[in-house]
């Protein structure tokens, strides 16, 4: 049980913006866990955006604008702006229209470009969108957990099943630790957590089914579009599929209100 519970300060480490103040040792087993306790910091992050949504929608004088926007800035807040870093620094690499290598040189390259800077802000302002027109109509708070228990979760299959684009950099470090099996279990632990939000919002579990469906289609996708544009996957390729898979999850909720 300590090795779990180490993995998993690990992955909060790593993913969040929460600050674990003990020293976690690097080693094969704790990143192992980390990756499979991915979806259970999906689900801390979503409980964390839910609890807040709660909070400010309980007073009558929040309007849905503020409600939207703080969603918004605590998914990229929480997360400390990681994923968005990667959607950004996909997005300059994708729009440069070079080959793979020059490619791979520029997501690593910290500069920030044009395309960077204006997929974001697409990037977001559908989301924010999205979310506002939902919150307007109606929003089921328990599928502010799913959202992002079900990105993650589908970035664990992607770190595991994805080619490497590269020896270095986080996603080739956490590969060297860990192999399918470890897929499985991060699987099971996901699909535990979601039945769990089904059971306490079963008004919304039809929704929740069409963005596990939704969730898997857009991992297959990108997961054939990053080998061919990029080589395969990395840390940002991670990242920015997280952006765009819960920016694709609201798009779904948004069509389904």
């Amino acid at each position: 049980m300590k090795t779990v519970w180490s993995g998993f300060l690990l992955s909060v480490q790593f993913l969040t913006v929460i600050p674990i103040w003990k020293q976690i040792d690097w080693n094969d087993a704790t990143a192992r866990w980390s990756v499979r306790t991915f979806p259970l910091v999906g689900a801390l992050i979503g409980g964390a955006e839910a609890l807040a949504y709660f909070i400010f929608s309980s007073f009558s004088s929040v309007s849905p604008l503020f409600l939207a926007l703080s969603l918004l800035w605590l998914s990229v807040w929480l997360a400390g702006g990681l994923h968005a870093d990667g959607w950004m620094d996909v997005s300059d690499a994708f729009f440069s229209y070079r080959n793979i290598e020059r490619r791979q040189e520029i997501m690593s390259d910290s500069r920030v470009g044009a395309f960077a800077v204006l997929s974001v802000l697409c990037l977001l302002s559908f989301r924010f969108l999205f979310m506002f027109e939902t919150i307007c109509s109606h929003l089921d708070v328990f599928l502010i957990v799913a959202i992002p228990l079900l990105s993650r979760t589908a970035m664990t299959w992607l770190l595991i099943y994805g080619k490497p684009a590269k020896q270095t950099g986080m996603a080739a470090a956490f590969r060297k630790h860990i192999d399918r099996h470890d897929a499985h279990v991060a699987a099971a632990i996901g699909g535990c957590l979601l039945a769990c939000v089904c059971i306490a919002a079963v008004s919304a579990f039809k929704t929740i089914v069409l963005l596990m469906c939704g969730t898997m289609g857009a991992a297959f996708v990108a997961r054939l579009f990053f080998e061919k544009q990029f080589g395969g996957i990395t840390g940002d390729t991670l990242g920015a599929f997280v952006e765009g898979a819960e920016t694709w999850l609201w798009l779904i909720v948004w069509l389904l209100r």
